[in-house]
């Protein structure tokens, strides 16, 4: 039960990620955290990869996991997943 608790936290602390990519005049940004039972830990993928758009940047194509309670896919992972945003875009 311990080994299990510590792998549970482990991933947990390391879920929380997230970058940026640029060059002269496009970024990529990511974002991934964890969701158990809608929770996201450390805190909302995509709200964490958009926070990370650069000043002036305009966003031309957003991709994320499924987060909705509607689908299976959304569902299965709102109870106990990874979740990934990356945001990309040009800037001036």
């Amino acid at each position: 039960m311990k080994k299990f608790a510590v792998l549970v936290l482990s991933v947990t602390i390391l879920s929380g990620c997230a970058g940026i990519r640029e060059t002269k005049n496009q970024f990529t940004t990511h974002a991934e955290c964890f969701r158990v039972f809608g929770v996201a830990i450390p805190e909302d993928d995509q709200a964490a990869a958009r926070a990370l758009v650069p000043k002036g940047g305009t966003i031309t194509d957003v991709s994320s996991t499924p987060a909705d309670w509607k689908s299976v896919v959304g569902f299965l992972g709102n109870l106990f997943w990874f979740h990934q945003t990356t945001v990309s875009g040009t800037k001036q």
